[in-house]
Order: structure tokens, then sequence, then C-alpha cells
């Protein structure tokens, strides 16, 4: 029974309240930047290639984040990470805001890489260690992220169109600084240090990360979230610009459109993860992997809105693979490494699904578009086909219960190792 008398609110929920609200702030200030970049090139005036360098730095920086993040939050508490995580996307976020030159805002574009880095390995570590259905919570957790997603176009435009890209840059500051005052305020009960016993983040060291991702149930996790991030990043990058010069749609039906692919992936995040929870890790993230797959194809071999709308919306199911992925890491570490290990798989799936933009880029450059997302339908087939080849060679050889060559470890169906 929770202090407000209600059986189903209690602190676990205020965090996972919390930490959804964190997530949507820091992804937010992130994602402003780009639909100002037209705005950016004219005040600063600098090429597109220039403001695409400082938001691959961004993101490559975004990256790098991870590991120290996890080692932070096991050594100083994950609350302690999530406060400085919002406080340094507040501060970051008002520079951009402020910034007198393009050299200024490069540098503080990396800052907000920082920061937004800082804030998901810890929280994804404080709500595993709250809750037993991971993967259904991961999906919650998720959906702040999403909708971050699905609203920073629009308020974009609106800001900046009515008071400048400086006040919708600024905007991102603000929502981050409310986020900070209620969890720096009210989350400290929520947020409390996590009981389990960790090495105080000492086990940052390149040969035992390294180590720890050898594994091969590890390795292959951080394979699918590489080949889902992959895709994943390529479509955030070019599908409006695919729909327009591949299916002759409109800018707003396109944008529509694209709006369309947020809400499917934000809505799927927590019945991804549920899914994953009751039915098993491997079997949702391949029946997911596999609609993608179909979705791509369908963009890449047919034309107009009438293959388009179910194209899209197949590819946004695929793009709910975060949860079961994400869980799958989380369930084959062990809790004092859910930390620093965690963060070394995220930073090890994020630089290389940040390969993405480029090579689809490069591709539609010299083979076309058809070609470029033929690739991402190949590489999501691949993931799809591994994971039923996982199950088909283990279903045949292993024992009840035993591991398939040591790529799947959870137990009952993929919830947590007791």
């Amino acid at each position: 029974m929770s202090r407000l008398g209600l059986p189903w609110w209690d602190e676990r929920y205020a965090a996972l309240s919390m930490c959804v609200g964190a997530y949507f702030s820091v992804r937010l200030a992130q994602l402003l930047v780009s639909p100002l970049v037209p705005s950016l090139r004219g005040a600063f005036g600098v090429s597109r290639g220039t403001i695409g360098v400082i938001l691959t730095g961004m993101w490559l920086v975004y990256a790098c984040s991870q590991v120290p993040s996890g080692a932070a939050a096991d050594r100083y508490g994950p609350r302690r990470v999530v406060v400085a995580a919002l406080g340094c996307t507040t501060a970051a976020a008002l520079a951009l805001a402020a910034a007198p030159s393009t050299l200024a805002f490069g540098a503080f574009a990396l800052v907000l890489g920082i920061g937004s880095g800082l804030y998901y390995t810890p929280a994804t570590a404080l709500l595993a260690d709250r809750f037993d259905d991971v993967g259904r919570v991961i999906g919650v957790h998720r959906v702040g992220s999403q909708v971050a997603g699905l609203v920073a176009p629009a308020l974009a435009a609106l800001l900046g169109a009515r008071f400048g890209w400086r006040i919708a840059v600024g905007s991102g500051a603000l929502v981050a600084a409310v986020c900070l005052c209620i969890v720096g305020l009210r989350g400290s009960a929520a947020l409390r240090p996590a009981a389990t016993a960790t090495d105080g983040g000492t086990a940052v060291r390149p040969r035992a990360l390294l180590a720890v991702l050898a594994r091969p149930p590890v390795a292959f996790s951080a394979a699918l979230a590489a080949m889902g991030e992959f895709a994943a990043l390529a479509t955030l990058s070019f599908l409006p610009t695919f729909l327009v010069e591949h299916h002759g749609l409109s800018l707003p039906a396109a944008g529509a459109l694209f709006g369309a692919y947020f809400v499917v992936v934000a809505a799927l995040q927590p019945v991804s993860g549920w899914l994953s929870d009751r039915f098993g890790r491997d079997a949702v993230t391949g029946t997911l992997f596999a609609t993608g797959a179909v979705g791509y194809v369908a963009l890449a071999v047919g034309e107009g809105l009438a293959v388009a709308v179910p194209a899209v919306a197949f590819v946004g199911v695929a793009m709910a693979w975060g949860p079961p992925v994400q869980s799958r890491a989380v369930d084959v570490l062990a809790d004092a490494e859910r930390g620093v290990g965690f963060g070394a798989v995220r930073t090890g799936y994020i630089l290389v699904g940040a390969l993405g933009p480029a090579a689809v880029g490069t591709l539609a450059d010299t083979a076309g578009w058809a070609a470029s997302v033929g690739l991402l339908a190949g590489v999501l087939a691949f993931a799809a086909a591994a994971l039923a080849g996982v199950h088909l060679v283990g279903r045949e050889r292993r024992p009840r219960g035993s591991s398939v060559f040591g790529l799947w470890a959870p137990r009952n169906d993929g919830r947590r190792n007791e």
C-alpha cells in the first residue's frame, strides 16, 4: 500500500513516471535541433555538411557516454546521475540557444550529447532493479523518447516560425529544467539508490568490458540491437525524403506519414515489452524484425500512398524492437554489471547503428532508393533468420532448460534471472 492509499501506486511507479518524463526531456532537447537546420544555416551561413558533422558529433558523444554513465551510477547511485544528466542537458540547451558562432554551437552540441548520454543507462538499471517485468517497464520508459520524436518537429516549427530558432532550442532547456526540479525535489524516495550490490564502478577497464561483451549471450544481444539501431537511425534520417522522392508524396503527406510512424512506434513500446515478458524475448524480436523486413521490401518495390501507408506501419512495428532486445541484454548481465555492462552494450550498438544513415545515404546516391531501402530489409531479415536459426538448432540439440551454444541465457521465457 502506498502513501496515497492506492495499492497500484507505489514508489516503483513514481520512479517509472519520473523516468518517462526525464527521457522525454533529454531526447526532446536533442531532437529539436534537426528540424531547425534551415534556420541554423541562415543564421551561421554554413553548409548542410557542416551542420551534419555537428549532429553526427553529438550522437557519437552520446554513444560514448553510455559506459561512463553506467560506472557513475554504480559508484554514486542512479538518481544522482539522472539529476546530473538533466542538469547538463538544461545547461547545454540554454547554451545552444545563445551560441554566438558555429564553433560555439558545435561545442555546446557535444555537451548536449554528453548530458543526454548520461541518462538512459542508469535509468534503465534503476528500473530493472525495481520491476520483475523488465520488458514491459522498458517499453513504457521508451515511450518518453518516442513522444519526443513526435513532438519535436511540431514544436520546432511552431516556435521557430513565430519566435526564431533560439527560442525553439531554448524550449528544450525549459522542459529539462522542469524535469530536473521534479526529480531533484521529489525523487529522493522513488529514485533512491538500488539495494543491489555493485563493484562501485571500479570495473571500467577495457579488458573487463571486452570480456563482458565477448560472452556469447551478451554479444548476440548487442548484435541484434546493432542491426535494429542501424535500421532505426537510417529510417529516422531519410524516411520523409524517401517518401517524397521515391513514392511521389507531397511534403505535407510525407510529414504526416512520418508522424504516424512515430505514433506506431510509441504505442507498441509497452506492448512489445509485455509480449517479450510473456512469450520470450527472441520470439517477439524475431517477429518484429520479420515484419519490418516485409515493410521495407514493400517500400522498395512499390510506389504511391496505397503502398506507403501499410509499409510504413510495418516498419513502425519493427522499430518497437528496443524493449525485448534491451531486456534480453539486461537478463544476461549479472546484477553488479547492469550499470557498466549495459552501458558497454549501448555504446557498441549505437556506434554501429550510427553507420546506418551514412550507408543508406551513400547507397541511395550510387544505386538508388530501392537498393538502399532493400539494404535495410536485408539487415532485418538477417536478424530474424539468425533468431529463427538459434531457436531451431536449440530445439533439436539442447536438453530442456539448457542454453543454445550460450546464446540464450534468460530463464522463465525471458523474465529476469532470479
